[in-house]
This record gives C-alpha cells, sequence and structure tokens, in this order.
C-alpha cells in the first residue's frame, strides 16, 4: 500500500476539533424553517416561493428534527409531488440526518404506504447507492458488498458468517434474532453489515456496550465513552466520509480471546476522497454479546482520481489544494 505520509502524498483533510453542537429536540417541524412546514404539507407552491425567496433553502437542515432537509421531509410526510418538485430543483438526495439515516431509510420507516416515494427516488436518482435491504437493489447491493469482504479474508475463520446476512436480509429492521448469546464472530459482522446498510442506531443498541472505551487516531484524535461517545464517533466519521461504501480489504477474528482487528479502505470518485490506513481493534465480549473496547486508526484525504490499472480501482492523481474542505 503506498504511504499516507509520502512528501508528494494525497492532500489531508483538516478538521477542526471544536465542540459539537447539539441537535435540539422538537415536537413540531413548524419550529424550524417555513420551508419545512411546505415540505411537509406538500405544498409545491410555497416551497417554490421560499426557493425564489432563498435558494440555499433546498439543501437546509432542520436543526428543530435531527438534521433533516426539506426533500426528506416531503418524503418522510408521503408528498410524492413536492419531493418530485426539490428534485428537479436539484435536491441532493445522498445527504443524511443527524442518526446518518439516508432518504431511503426515513422514507422505508414510515411503512408500506411510503414505497411509492421510495420506488421513485431510486428511479430518477442513480447517483444514490441504495443500502437498505428492504428494496431489491438494496438486497442486490449489500450481498454483492458481503462477497466482496469474504473474498478478501483468507482465513477461512474469520470470514463473514452467511446466517449474519440472511437475517439482515429477511429481517431488517424488526425481526433480528436475540443480541445475546452470539458469538464474536456474529457480533463484529451484525456491526459491519449494519454500518454498510447505514443504521447507526440500531447497530449501536444491538452490538456496543453501555460501558464502551474508544479512542481515536489520525484524522481525529481523541477518547470517547459509552454509547454517546460511539453516536459521536459515527457523526465525525459521518463528516468526512459521506456514503457507506466502505472497502474491508482484511479482516482477523480470535473468538476464543474475544478480539478482532479489520483492515479497511475508503475510495469516493464522486466526493474525491479516500482512506487508505483505515484499521480498526475490537475486544468483544462474547458472553454479553457486545463491543467493549475500540481502537480507531484512520485518515482522509482529498484529492483528484485517475484509473490505476496496476491496483485495479481508483488511485492518486493530480493533488487538491490544501484549502479544500471535506
Amino acid at each position: 500500500m503506498p504511504s499516507t505520509l509520502q512528501r508528494n502524498g494525497p492532500t489531508p483533510v483538516i478538521v477542526k476539533h471544536g465542540g459539537q453542537k447539539t441537535t435540539k429536540e422538537s415536537e413540531a417541524i413548524e419550529d424550524c424553517d417555513p420551508i419545512f412546514a411546505a415540505a411537509k404539507a406538500g405544498n409545491v407552491d410555497d416551497i417554490r416561493d421560499l426557493l425564489s425567496d432563498d435558494p440555499g433553502r433546498l439543501d437546509m437542515r432542520c436543526a428543530e428534527c435531527h438534521g433533516i432537509t426539506p426533500i426528506m421531509a416531503a418524503a418522510i410526510a408521503n408528498k410524492q409531488e413536492a419531493v418530485e418538485f426539490l428534485s428537479t430543483a436539484g435536491a441532493d438526495v445522498t445527504l443524511r440526518d443527524a442518526n446518518s439515516y439516508t432518504i431511503l431509510k426515513l422514507v422505508l420507516d414510515q411503512g408500506e404506504s411510503h414505497a411509492g416515494v421510495a420506488e421513485w427516488i431510486v428511479a430518477h436518482h442513480p447517483e444514490l447507492i441504495v443500502t437498505d435491504p428492504r428494496l431489491p437493489a438494496g438486497k442486490d447491493w449489500l450481498r454483492a458488498q458481503f462477497a466482496m469482504m469474504a473474498a478478501h479474508i483468507e482465513e477461512e475463520a474469520s470470514k463473514p458468517p452467511k446466517e449474519v446476512l440472511e437475517y439482515l436480509l429477511d429481517g431488517y429492521p424488526a425481526k433480528l434474532p436475540a443480541d445475546t448469546g452470539r458469538t464474536v464472530s456474529e457480533v463484529y459482522w451484525e456491526h459491519i453489515l449494519l454500518r454498510y446498510i447505514g443504521d447507526i442506531p440500531l447497530d449501536i443498541a444491538r452490538n456496543y456496550s453501555k460501558d464502551l472505551k474508544m479512542a481515536f487516531v489520525g484524522t481525529f484524535d481523541r477518547i470517547l465513552y459509552k454509547h454517546e461517545g460511539i453516536q459521536e464517533s459515527a457523526r465525525l466519521l459521518n463528516s468526512v466520509l459521506p456514503t457507506t461504501q466502505y472497502d474491508i480489504i482484511g479482516t482477523h477474528v480470535v473468538p476464543q480471546q474475544g478480539w478482532v482487528t479489520e483492515r479497511w479502505e475508503y475510495h469516493d470518485k464522486i466526493h474525491n476522497l479516500q482512506v487508505l490506513d483505515g484499521i480498526d481493534t475490537f475486544l468483544i465480549d462474547a458472553n454479553a454479546g457486545k463491543i467493549e473496547v475500540m481502537l480507531i486508526n484512520y485518515n482522509v484525504y482529498k484529492m483528484e482520481w485517475v484509473d490505476d490499472p496496476e491496483k485495479g480501482k481508483p488511485g492518486p492523481g493530480k493533488i487538491c489544494p490544501p484549502s479544500a474542505k471535506a
């Protein structure tokens, strides 16, 4: 693997380590900007007028409602005409809310009555990676990712268990097996697949100890604790890596001692981002079925891309200016 520290290498993404602004809870979306109320009501005329007054509203975040955007609000409310109008206006459907939920996750969580909106979004936004296994495209994507992960792992005992994939394909999110009585491998691989799907809250609830201890090295340097800590780590990861299309390139599972080491990369040609040095280590309590300790290293680099036939995937090209931000 090329060194990420070489003098003429890619430009690192610099992140200021300031305090996090908390997202305030609210009982009514109307407490935020008027465009959210208009989107929820499906009032296209009001949406058009509000965007004409301030085009910046198109991808505005509602601080009162977990950071959703106007098109998310319209989709959640099953207002397809408003979704179509906002889409035509250029709304970014790849954005995720404060829980890292995609617009498709938010829509599908509302039930079968919203299937039409979800299907319309998939059909009209080929740039959107469909990761939710409740959609046919999501099932196919997750199966393909699983196959690639399994192919990258040489040790048979460390490969992802097919039964974990199958119960996520068939029962996500409401009909999953009990989170106790699982093996170290099952806990780890369910964590990975839920991250690929994009359901961080469910991953935290099922796979992490409430007394979790976590250390970051790389783009973020800090110590985090408990469920609040893993929520913050997910927020930080999402702030620099826009999608869940990670590449697990090697995993070693030691069930008797309860630890797992994982090597991963990230290659995003659309946003010109990559991680080359991702490595995570997990200490898992097999009795409780929970991750107790995590050590995480990754550095995010922003750069342009050229095809690299020797490596068989995108490689570093022209270096972006140091001022470029994620």
